[in-house]
């Protein structure tokens, strides 16, 4: 019996060698990857909260080049309402000169005592949900007059039309269907207004339209495919800036 039970005691450690401490070797690998995956996992966070940092430094400087002509004593503490959701902003639009200069002239007229109270938090929002295109389409048609705009459509034989293409314009640095999706998404954000059935009453105005190679294009192509008795249809309209579009482009547009 006593020969049997010093069998058994001197079996266990065989035991644990063949079998345990594989396993207990398995568990550690396991978790030794473990904080490594969190670290993998967290990978783009610490980028941007290192980006982050940068950019609040990168943000000073581009402030102090907005607010180099303005008075110091009228440098004012911006509200944090309005501050602090730009600066977290900014981070993400440190590659787009557009978007970046947009935040950076918000943040420098909320500093400016002249100016602190015409700065309405919903501008970094605004911002937030334009593209660098958005700003930089927005910034032409505010500083253009007259502002029109045509839509080409396809008439039919019977009678009715068929939309081609919303929103065309004189506007000539993107394509045709990139500046009617951003005119859609000022619309969409209130920053313009196209008044229902008006429309200039000056022809001459869609002049600009009509002289645009890339729209001209696109009426060439429509015309190529147009069957037996249909027609191309231009429904002219114009864009008409708005209360809010007026405060926000002189706000987040117009340098201090």
């Amino acid at each position: 019996m006593k020969n049997e039970l010093e069998k058994a005691l001197k079996t266990v450690p065989e035991l644990y060698h063949d079998t345990l401490q594989p396993s207990a070797q398995e568990t550690g690998k396991m978790l030794a990857r473990i904080p490594r995956a969190i670290n993998a996992a967290f990978s783009r966070l610490d980028k941007w909260i290192l980006n982050r940092e940068y950019s609040v430094d990168e943000t000073k400087k581009l402030l102090t080049e907005k607010l180099n002509k303005v008075d110091p004593d009228k440098i004012v503490e911006p509200e944090p309402y309005v501050a602090i959701p730009a600066i977290q902003a900014i981070s993400y639009a440190m590659n787009s000169d557009e978007l970046r200069n947009l935040y950076a002239n918000l943040l420098a007229k909320s500093m400016i005592s002249d100016t602190k109270d015409t700065v309405h938090p919903s501008f970094v929002e605004i911002i937030k949900q334009m593209s660098p295109i958005d700003a930089h389409i927005f910034q032409i048609i505010m500083s253009s007059q007259p502002r029109p705009i045509i839509d080409l459509e396809k008439e039919l034989p019977g009678g009715g039309s068929l939309l081609i293409q919303s929103h065309c314009s004189w506007i000539s640095d993107f394509s045709i269907k990139q500046c009617a999706a951003s005119i859609d998404n000022l619309l969409r954000l209130g920053l313009i207004e196209i008044p229902y059935g008006e429309y200039y009453s000056n022809t001459q105005a869609y002049d600009s339209v009509k002289q645009n190679p890339l729209f001209q294009e696109l009426e060439q192509q429509s015309s190529i495919s147009l069957n037996s008795g249909e027609s191309l249809e231009y429904d002219n309209r114009y864009i008409k800036p708005s209360d809010l579009s007026t405060l926000f482009y002189n706000i987040c547009v117009l340098n201090p």
